[in-house]
């Protein structure tokens, strides 16, 4: 029975897992300026070719989670940044509660992408 392989993940694959984080980081810093926190520095962008490099050494199952991870981290960032705006936009100011726990909930996602795959 033949050895099946993953298929190595091209330069674009990795330019979309760092723009992938870089869009997230992006959307936690708005998050947390609404939460009426300082925004924490959340790691360094992602050095492309480092991070082409990981995701091309990380395994199969490892690069499927991360992309399921990033689909639905960015999924669930833009429904919520979408609430707290139309928030906003009807009651004149941030709901800082609802800010926190998303920003919370995106810190969580990066975590789990990083660990996955670290970012170069």
């Amino acid at each position: 029975m033949p050895k099946m392989t993953a298929p190595t993940p091209s330069p674009a694959d990795a330019a979309v897992l760092a723009d992938q984080r870089g869009r997230l980081r992006a959307a936690l810093v708005l998050v947390e300026q609404m939460a009426g926190r300082e925004p924490v520095s959340v790691s360094a962008t992602d050095d492309p070719d480092a991070a082409a490099r990981a995701y091309a050494a990380a395994s199969s199952i490892a690069r499927r989670r991360f992309d399921a991870l990033a689909s639905e981290a960015g999924a669930f960032a833009a429904a919520g940044i979408a609430a707290l705006i139309r928030h906003r936009e009807a009651i004149g100011r941030d709901c800082a509660p609802a800010a926190a726990q998303l920003a919370d909930d995106m810190r969580r996602a990066l975590t789990a992408m990083d660990r996955l795959i670290p970012p170069g």
